[in-house]
């Protein structure tokens, strides 16, 4: 049996990501529910109360949560997804001249 393995590059993209870091998950909601092109929906912040933040995301492949650490990126094109901290970080690396500042800066 011959199995046909190949290697991929990702696509040179840009995209717009926040971290869910538990203090703006409203604000990340409505920032979801703005660009993305599903309907009904898409972006929900957990109930007040629970021991844990976490923001539910509907994406084309289906419901994911993103909790605290994780990553929503903005494809462009009305598409979300989460990538945890780790995968985020080896995967992307910030636009030069970018709107967002590093924490810290300016301070």
């Amino acid at each position: 049996m011959v199995v046909d393995i190949r290697q991929y590059e990702p696509i040179d993209t840009v995209v717009e990501a926040v971290e869910v870091n538990g203090l703006d998950l409203e604000d990340i909601v409505a920032w979801i529910n703005e660009q993305s092109k599903l309907g009904g929906i898409v972006g929900r912040p957990a109930l007040r109360g629970r021991s844990a933040e976490y923001i539910d995301l509907q994406t084309p492949e289906g419901m994911v949560r993103a909790g605290l650490g994780d990553f929503i990126v903005h494809d462009g094109a009305g598409s979300f997804w989460k990538l945890s901290r780790t995968v985020f970080h080896r995967s992307f690396t910030p636009v030069a001249g970018g709107a967002a500042e590093t924490p810290g800066e300016g301070e």
